[in-house]
């Protein structure tokens, strides 16, 4: 007989988070909906991260345009018009990432999905300028804003270690694009230093962005499995007592607004005391997990709800469904069960496991306690009308 512990690992092994966390995620990929999970979180909690980001782009750029104005007003005429409008294309997404912010919810996850682009292009301006301050040599100039802008891909951004990745590599391979392009084959040789020194901080930046997205990927695994402990019954994996009475509050709120019916079965294991004193507490439990495994593929739906309310007592709750309906799901789950045939020799029923049912549904005015009472009142009567039967409310 499996002790409750190990049936409490092997319920946490049944959700998503228990067998991602258990299969690794070396490659920084979760599975294709858990993946899309974490970066909807990853976004969230770096918003405030691309808010500053935004801010300082723009404050750091507008600085560097300041003094380049002054620095080249009278040598460089034709640069500084050029060099002008190159820091207002680097400073135009900062803007655009400041402006998506405030809109809904929907439109910051598309900002997300463009951050990467939307880096590759600051940081490909910087490369331009970088090469363009090789050629002319300065005595004073901001050079390597496009190491700078590698860096960055790699922390604070919200995206993940690959699009930071892809982000860095791409503005290491438009450097090289553009210097090829205009500096002579002479100075070319000379600019492979900078691309030396890029290549390095991305790989320094990408060991560093591996390592800490790997504990934020344990942390969002561990913490949503922990938020599944919380609101799941420890021996069955059904929903506990605190997460069903939330449940039914915000499905009762789902159907008054659809105009749907709900439906609320209160189920009861019959005689489980004399089940427990002939066959033992183990036996007990098995019984309770072989029920819950039952009562379980009866709620599939998305916003049906199976639970554990009680020590043998279970509820089912079913949206859109009526009261014809649900005599015909209780009807099932008593043939159900009684196919299983789990034996309960002190059973004055039969030789076999049994439960009572009481059903409710739900009325227009109706709250989420009086849909209780009421299926509870309803399996009362099914208990005195001799068990292993449901009834209506």
């Amino acid at each position: 007989m499996l002790s409750l512990e190990h049936q409490s690992a092997e319920d946490f092994r049944d959700t998503p988070y228990g067998r991602q966390l258990l299969a690794g995620f070396r490659r920084l990929l979760f599975a294709p909906e858990l993946e899309r999970e974490f970066r909807r979180y990853l976004g969230y909690q770096a918003r405030l991260a691309q808010l500053m980001g935004a801010c300082l782009l723009l404050l750091v750029v507008g600085g560097y345009l300041y003094v380049e104005r002054r620095l080249f007003a009278h040598s460089e005429p034709q640069w500084l018009r050029e060099l002008t409008l190159l820091r207002v294309l680097q400073m135009a997404p900062g803007v655009a990432i400041l402006i998506m912010t405030l809109f809904h919810r929907r439109i910051r996850l598309i900002a997300n999905r463009l951050f990467p682009v939307l880096l590759v292009l600051v940081g490909t301006i910087a490369a331009r300028i970088d090469i363009q301050y090789e050629i002319l040599q300065p005595e004073l100039a901001f050079r390597y804003g496009a190491g700078l802008l590698i860096v960055c891909s790699f922390f604070f951004l919200g995206i993940t270690f690959w699009r930071a990745l892809a982000s860095a590599a791409a503005i290491v391979l438009f450097d090289v694009l553009m210097a090829a392009f205009i500096l002579p084959s002479n100075e070319m040789q000379v600019h492979w230093i900078s691309v030396s020194y890029y290549v390095l901080l991305l790989v320094i930046g990408a060991i560093s962005r591996y390592i800490h997205e790997y504990s934020q990927r344990e942390q969002f695994l561990v913490r949503k499995l922990l938020g599944w402990v919380a609101q799941h019954d420890s021996m069955t994996g059904l929903a506990n007592r605190r997460s069903f009475d939330t449940a039914l509050k915000q499905v009762m709120l789902q159907a008054r607004r659809d105009h749907q019916p709900l439906a609320l079965l209160l189920l009861d294991l019959d005689n489980f005391k004399a089940y427990n004193d002939n066959l033992g507490h183990p036996a007990g439990d098995a019984l309770i997990r072989n029920f819950s495994d039952l009562l379980g593929s009866f709620s599939r739906r998305p916003m049906d709800l199976a639970a554990r309310v009680g020590g043998e007592e279970f509820a089912l709750l079913l949206h859109n469904c009526d009261a014809r309906s649900a005599q015909a799901i209780a009807g099932q789950i008593l043939s159900a069960l009684a196919e299983r045939a789990m034996p309960h020799p002190a059973s004055p029923q039969g030789a076999f496991a049994t439960t009572s049912i009481g059903i409710a549904v739900w009325k227009p005015g109706q709250t989420a306690e009086q849909l209780y009472q009421a299926a509870d009142a309803a399996l009362y009567g099914a208990k005195l009308a001799g068990k292993n039967r449901y009834l209506m409310s």
